[in-house]
């Protein structure tokens, strides 16, 4: 929980929005005096047909390039921030690629950008961001917003779960000088009931007081539960949509960053059940930590043909 923030992997596609991932994570780095890794992933879409040796050498120029590439950005973020910054070039599939690589350094955090330069939104961050928080046991960090500026307040929407709990504690790990701010929306599920049974309007505005009441002091139990007493600036709850007092609250507040608990659930009960997570992961705005419950971590499976990966030393 409290354990220190060793290894940041930056997943870099070398667009502007892969700029803001950068920065971020360098930014992030410095501040814990801990070290980043550039991981740049070339699609292997022609390896299975030629074998990975042919297929690299009809690829050469752009395995060139992205090795030039790493290395510019690895000495510019060097010189910038002060850290030590390695690189990694890797041939496959983006996600099993960063989730592999993850594991294989023992990173303790992964920054993606907000979208890639080659695929629109909706094809690239979503399934990345989503297959990645499925398959790994670190917090993942979508950076929006291109400024290096240190996180000065982040809201952390909390809904009990143990995956809302690591989340708060990742936030206060990964953001010390941030001041957090807890929120927890209460959607009153039996409202529409009540109405239909007859109970009056004064009635149902009874039972609703009578849920945040509750909720609020569970919202306290939760904060201190996890320890976060002395990191609480504001603790608040709401009756609505999810989604929207999510936003409308880190509006308000100014918040830098958005920290959310992923469960891990599979796109079918995303898409059914319309996810907060995944709204945040797929929409504009603020950056966004997703954080899910500790478990042991474990190997993922890459197809061989395409999991030769080329180190570039940035020491």
């Amino acid at each position: 929980m409290n354990r220190e923030i060793r290894r940041i992997l930056v997943s870099t596609d070398f667009s502007n929005a892969a700029t803001a991932a950068v920065l971020r994570g360098a930014r992030l780095a410095h501040a814990c005096s801990g070290e980043l890794e550039l991981v740049h992933v070339l699609p292997t879409r022609e390896a299975p047909h030629f074998g990975l040796a042919e297929w690299t050498a009809k690829a050469g120029e752009l395995v060139a390039r992205a090795r030039r590439q790493l290395h510019a950005m690895v000495a510019e973020t060097q010189a910038k921030f002060g850290i030590r910054v390695d690189a990694h070039l890797a041939f496959g599939n983006a996600p099993a690629e960063i989730a592999a690589r993850a594991h294989e350094v023992g990173a303790d955090l992964i920054v993606l950008g907000a979208h890639g330069e080659r695929i629109v939104r909706d094809m690239f961050v979503r399934p990345t961001a989503q297959r990645l928080q499925r398959v790994v046991g670190v917090p993942l960090l979508i950076a929006r917003n291109r400024s290096a500026r240190r996180y000065t307040r982040a809201l952390v929407a909390v809904d009990f779960s143990p995956a809302s709990a690591q989340a708060a504690r990742a936030a206060a790990r990964l953001f010390p000088d941030a001041a957090l701010h807890f929120l927890h929306v209460c959607n009153t599920l039996f409202e529409a009931r009540l109405s239909t049974a007859g109970v009056t309007r004064e009635g149902i505005l009874l039972y609703r007081n009578q849920v945040l009441l509750q909720a609020s002091r569970e919202l306290d139990d939760f904060v201190r539960a996890n320890d976060l007493q002395h990191r609480r600036s504001s603790t608040l709850v709401k009756h609505g949509y999810p989604p929207a007092c999510i936003r409308e609250t880190a509006a308000d507040i100014a918040a830098s960053v958005v920290v959310l608990g992923a469960r891990g659930k599979s796109s079918m009960q995303a898409g059914l059940l319309g996810s907060v997570t995944e709204q945040f992961v797929s929409g504009e705005g603020h950056d966004v930590l997703l954080a899910r419950p500790a478990r042991p971590r474990v190997a993922t499976a890459v197809n061989a043909k395409a999991s030769e990966r080329i180190e570039l030393s940035g020491a």
